[in-house]
């Protein structure tokens, strides 16, 4: 998840503010910056998806950011204050356009998967920024209380995307194969395989890390993500059947 990664540096990297803490025009074009990025991302995900708790996750968070940007340049503007450019908004900016054009190119389960992934990781991110150096740093008091206000949005959506983000970890063993071959979760998340077709399948790894045991038709069998790695997995009643779970 390289954007993911690249908004967390952006946000919570501390070589950015060497030279100082930030100032109240730098934390609101960093404010503003940051929630255009999960606009933009949003409006995407609004016309790609096919799923429509993915839509409407999308749909709130265009509403909840768009919002909290038009608090944030309503008080600018009584304050006389121009949102001034630094490192950190720029990079931030940089990753949004670049999360935004690695969703351009996927599409149904894969296009969701990634979106609500760098969504965790993305509010993650703004909120340790804001309890670490946008909260503390702002000098205004009005600029202050208004990112004290909206902290607890953030902790919502961040819930919001961190179940969707376990919903959509599923596999389905259908035609004689998984769906999707590949899947990529956290450690810690939970993993769940569904036999939709009318014979017995098993999820067992190569190396032996896990073993479904038999899984009837119209059974699903899960596993929380325990290590890091990369595990293929089989059917041993159908050994043509292969899958990969990678686990970050």
């Amino acid at each position: 998840m390289k954007t993911g990664l690249m908004l967390i540096l952006a946000l919570c990297s501390p070589c950015l503010w060497a030279a100082g803490a930030p100032t109240d025009p730098q934390i609101a074009a960093i404010v503003v910056t940051a929630n255009q990025v999960d606009i933009d991302a949003g409006k995407l995900a609004e016309s790609t998806t096919h799923s429509a708790k993915v839509r409407d996750f999308a749909q709130l968070m265009v509403k909840d950011h768009t919002s909290v940007n038009q608090a944030a340049t309503d008080l600018v503007t009584k304050l006389h204050v121009t949102p001034e450019d630094n490192p950190t908004s720029e990079s931030l900016k940089k990753g949004g356009e670049q999360n935004v054009a690695n969703l351009r190119k996927l599409h149904g389960a894969a296009f969701d998967k990634a979106y609500i992934d760098h969504e965790v990781a993305y509010h993650q991110a703004v909120l340790d920024a804001l309890d670490h150096t946008l909260i503390p740093n702002a000098q205004n008091a009005e600029l202050k209380a208004l990112l004290v206000k909206v902290r607890p949005a953030f902790v919502a959506h961040l819930e919001h995307a961190k179940s969707l983000q376990g919903s959509l970890a599923k596999v389905k063993m259908s035609g004689l194969g998984y769906q999707p071959p590949v899947l990529t979760v956290h450690v810690g998340q939970q993993v769940t395989w569904s036999n939709e077709d009318l014979v017995v399948h098993t999820v067992t790894a190569a190396d032996r890390s896990f073993d479904s045991g038999d899984v009837p038709s119209g059974s699903s069998w899960s596993l929380v993500a325990q290590r890091r790695g990369t595990y293929n997995y089989v059917c041993r009643y159908h050994p043509n059947m292969h899958g990969k779970l990678v686990v970050l």
